[in-house]
């Protein structure tokens, strides 16, 4: 479908495909969603919504009816769905929505159970435990299931983990980095590191060549540097400092990665976002300590516009000569 839409836009560009016939050209292209395609969407749409809420409805009926019921008949509630859901798994054809959708629900069934029982018997663990053990429990599902879906889970698990884990704990990252943003450290570099081995497994394993998860792991890591970055512009001290190179090191590989090897236009469109942010801040920085408040908003002003036009501008001299290179 990218390259119908690529090509309709070089035939515009060069006027061979008028505006009154323009309608009919997108029709013949296929480039709008026809019923077929819809009905495809709103049936996975469904599917991934129900899945959810059939698990949610697990949690909230197990715990509006918990005085009425015993503990064996909540334990034989949840774990008799969750067999179920099991056997679904097993006995549907390979490759279908019902059968992934079975898959994810066991899995988040994983974590009711386990948050029933810690509740059930009070076993005095932290909450940080839970989604730990629940991401290392479901890990033997996602290797036999190979969905992607279910490593980003695994993947929001340990990012959750982590975080309960340093409300209660000693950042083991607080030895090298400022105690005020030493968490961020830590989920950027969980982030990263799944990040580097899901694009390094990638290569080998087509089931994980899913664009929109790996753009989803870059999203929240880039955000993250570029969150640790724009905190660094403030403090100004040795530790918050190495986040400077650190996002220096990562719009530099990403720039590699996405231009030179994989081309892919929306990870560079975030690595222009996240040099506006990072370059306005420091010219904010400086501006409001040696200026007027005016004068101030109005260069920034100025700079955000022309950093956006030449990001634009860049992107699409970028995207032009990719379609000129196939």
């Amino acid at each position: 479908m990218d390259s119908h839409r690529n090509e309709l836009i070089e035939l515009i560009e060069r006027k061979i495909i008028t505006p009154d016939i323009l309608e009919e050209a997108v029709y013949h292209a296929k480039l709008l969603p026809n019923s077929q395609r819809w009905f495809v969407f709103l049936n996975k749409l469904s599917l991934w919504i129900g899945c959810i809420a059939l698990a949610l409805s697990m949690i909230f009926f197990v715990a509006y009816n918990w005085a009425e019921f015993g503990k064996f008949a909540k334990f034989a509630l949840v774990e008799g769905c969750l067999v179920l859901s099991v056997v679904a798994y097993l006995i549907l054809k390979n490759d279908t929505l019902l059968k992934q959708g079975a898959i994810i629900f066991s899995s988040i069934l994983v974590g009711v159970l386990l948050a029933l029982f810690g509740q059930t018997y009070q076993t005095g663990a932290d909450p940080w435990q839970l989604f730990f053990v629940w991401a290392g429990l479901i890990t033997p599902w996602a290797i036999t299931a190979r969905l992607a879906v279910l490593w980003l889970m695994i993947i929001g698990l340990l990012n959750v983990s982590f975080t309960l884990y340093c409300d209660v704990n000693t950042n083991p990252l607080s030895v090298i980095f400022n105690t005020s943003i030493d968490l961020l450290w830590g989920l950027f570099l969980l982030n990263l590191v799944s990040f580097s081995l899901w694009h390094i497994a990638s290569e080998k394993l087509s089931w994980l060549k899913n664009t929109w998860a790996m753009r989803l792991i870059a999203l929240i890591s880039g955000s993250l540097i570029t969150l640790l970055a724009i905190m660094s512009a403030f403090e100004g001290n040795g530790t918050s400092n190495a986040a400077f190179p650190v996002w220096g090191l990562c719009m530099g590989g990403g720039y590699w990665l996405y231009r030179r090897k994989n081309y892919d236009l929306f990870m560079l469109a975030g690595g222009c976002l996240s040099s506006i942010l990072v370059i306005t801040t420091l010219c904010a920085n400086l501006l409001f300590s040696h200026d007027g408040e005016f004068g101030a908003f109005l260069i920034l002003a100025i700079l955000v516009i022309g950093l956006g036009a030449g990001a634009a501008w860049w992107l699409s001299s970028v995207q032009k000569e990719v379609e000129n290179e196939q």
